[in-house]
């Protein structure tokens, strides 16, 4: 395996010298490091070799601009995660791939092949400080000082640019309105600031690297620490994204400035390169590099839904039997309302001529109007609780973020509160849905002698339940889905008017001051700001329900949703419908089972999506749901009664 061959002459441009190199490993060698340790060697015992392969590296490297590299490579540029995404696809789609003498250029060249990629992060840091021993020694004194020089001048600007972005970054309108006014000189961010400049101004005198880190170390946690402010000033997926452009720029900083101090040691050009050449090529940007941006930004933004989720769900969950008994009253008023909504989307459903965009229009506004009024009237719909409460449980699971134990048994106990809350709140919606839904039935027919409810579509009601039609889970389920897209974006309305002060301009509007004075100009606000997430919330959650089934009939596959209250109501609706005819015992049981089954799921998809939503944006590891349910079916073993009872307490005497 001879190497002479990557000096051929068609390899004698700068790229393709390098790329020969890495075919030459993969094609006679049988791993990277191999054929590093055989360069190395070479380079170590053969003069010649060591001349030609340094020839060779010199018109690659010489004059090499690399801060655009530095400055640019893995790092987010923009403020908006659109441009974030239009970019990368650009740079996928035509890698910036330019004969202009830049290492990104290079670099793009080199990894677009993405094994290169692999196998040149497979080195280890000891097998390059070997072979950059091997390759600087016999060098002239005078090409040391000035690759040393032009490596200083390169990593002082590069520095200074990022320092530039950063200081520009955290100083704009967005940023400001997180510290007080005409503070600036107190954050970390101007101590870092005054550090750079003296290194820039000074690059030849000694610096306090540990000083440096510590600096930034601080301004991280400032940065952390403007997310503390989102219950009283909200924040947008704007600053989250320069939140988390400004924090990658503050750890390259940190990174170039531990390169500069390598320069300064003892055989500073091989620690130098040893040390940049390991980091540096994580700069390069891979090709999660979106979804890791996607990620941490969803983190950030879903944190601040399932804060506000989570004050809302402590309401959800019983402690006493008078809250337990509270909730039933609450319930069984929601389920009278659904009620009535039962038969107003089935004559809304068979209303003539009507398009089936008009019927889906006329039953979202059914059901969002119901939502509404049961939201507003502060009665109970049943499944509205785990979108809510699943946040306020992943906020048990760890008191603080430095808190790296999981309280698994203070879930179980959380858990079986909101089971027996859940229960509950399942009964009151069901047995007053039923009972008035079939009261109404008996009203219309006896007393005024209407057919409430067709023969055929009374039997499709029954059918459905009483030989439990196996597609109601899968409708119940997407159901879940929407409850937990309601209570997202409950979440988020609630954090975006805190961070624009929507109540304090409605409060301030010259409109309202015309007409009305402060106290009640305060209510409104203080109305706005109490109920406006849950009413968009229950809007939203209103019109998914009733255009739900339109996206079945457009694609031809089944697509629909279940609730388990509108499932009792429907029930009653059938039962009566079809004169009770044919009931049996069993079917009667059957049909109890499928409605709690609809409500079943109706929970489930909605508590898991959320609860594994809140423990992401919580920094918990989705593994520990699975010890955390082992918790539960312990507790439950142990004692059974809690997930159903509240606890009784008896009267000293």
């Amino acid at each position: 395996m001879r190497l002479d061959s990557i000096f051929s002459r068609d390899a004698r441009t700068e790229k393709k010298f390098l790329s020969k190199l890495f075919h030459k490993a993969k094609k006679d060698y049988p791993d990277i490091i191999t054929f590093m340790d055989t360069i190395t060697l070479k380079l170590e015992i053969d003069d010649d070799f060591h001349r030609r392969f340094s020839l060779e590296l010199k018109e690659i490297f010489t004059s090499l601009k690399f801060m655009k590299f530095l400055t640019t490579s893995g790092l987010m540029q923009e403020d908006s995660l659109f441009s974030v995404l239009r970019k990368k696809f650009y740079d996928i789609m035509l890698p910036e791939i330019e004969d202009d003498h830049t290492l990104t250029s290079i670099v793009n060249d080199l990894f677009y092949d993405q094994s290169n990629f692999k196998n040149f992060k497979l080195i280890p840091k000891d097998r390059w400080e070997r072979f950059y021993t091997a390759l600087f020694r016999n060098s002239e004194d005078s090409e040391l000082n000035s690759i040393r020089k032009d490596l200083k001048s390169q990593l002082i600007e590069s520095i200074n640019i990022l320092m530039d972005r950063i200081s520009g970054g955290f100083s704009d309108n967005e940023m400001m309105r997180y510290r007080p006014l005409g503070e600036y000189s107190k954050t970390p961010f101007n101590k870092l600031s005054i550090d750079i400049r003296n290194i820039i101004e000074n690059p030849e005198l000694p610096f306090d690297l540990l000083g440096i880190r510590q600096s930034i170390k601080s301004c991280t946690i400032y940065l952390n620490d403007i997310l503390t402010q989102k219950d009283n000033k909200g924040i947008s997926l704007k600053v989250t994204l320069k939140i988390n452009r400004i924090n990658q720029e503050l750890q390259r900083v940190k990174e170039l400035v531990k390169n500069l101090s390598d320069l300064k040691s003892d055989n500073d050009l091989v620690v130098f390169f040893s040390n940049a050449t390991k980091m540096w090529v994580e700069y390069y940007s891979p090709q999660n590099f979106v979804s890791k941006q996607i990620s941490s930004t969803v983190y950030l933004v879903t944190f601040l839904a399932t804060y506000h989720n989570g004050r809302t769900g402590e309401k959800y969950i019983t402690t006493s039997a008078k809250e337990y008994f509270k909730l039933y009253m609450t319930a069984a008023g929601g389920g009278l309302i659904v009620a009535v909504l039962c038969y107003i989307k089935y004559w809304m459903g068979h209303i003539p001529d009507i398009s089936p965009f008009s019927t889906a229009f006329l039953f979202g506004l059914n059901y969002a109007m119901g939502f509404l009024a049961i939201y507003l009237l502060h009665l109970t719909l049943a499944t509205k609780q785990p979108a809510m409460t699943a946040a306020l449980i992943a906020h048990t699971l760890k008191s603080n973020e430095q808190d790296k134990d999981i309280n698994y048994h203070d879930f179980a106990r959380l858990f079986a509160r909101l089971s027996r809350s859940q229960m509950i709140a399942f009964i009151g919606n069901v047995t007053a849905a039923f009972a008035l839904a079939t009261g109404i039935f008996m009203l219309l027919r006896h007393a005024f002698g209407w057919t409430v409810v067709s023969v055929s579509d009374a039997l499709k009601y029954w059918d459905e339940l009483a030989y439990f039609n196996p597609w109601i889970i899968w409708y119940a389920s997407i159901a879940g889905f929407f409850l937990f897209i309601s209570g997202l974006v409950s979440g988020l309305v609630i954090n975006n008017q805190r961070y624009y002060n929507i109540p304090e301009r409605i409060y301030h509007h010259p409109f309202l001051k015309r007409f009305f004075g402060d106290k009640r100009r305060r209510k409104i606000a203080n109305w706005f700001e109490k109920n406006n997430g849950g009413v968009i919330g229950n809007i939203l959650f209103g019109f998914m329900m009733g255009s739900a089934f339109l996206v079945g009939e457009f694609l031809n596959i089944p697509f629909d949703i279940r609730h388990i209250t509108f499932a009792a109501g429907n029930l009653a609706m059938g039962m009566a419908g079809i004169d009770y005819g044919g009931i049996t015992l069993m079917t009667i049981i059957v049909s109890i089972v499928s409605v709690f089954l609809i409500g079943g799921f109706n929970f489930i998809v909605s508590f898991l999506l959320s609860l594994t939503l809140a423990m992401r944006s919580n920094n918990i590891q989705i593994i520990h749901i699975f010890p955390m349910f082992g918790a539960v079916i312990k507790e439950f073993f142990k004692n059974p009664y809690k997930f159903f009872f509240p606890p009784i307490k008896f009267r000293k005497k």
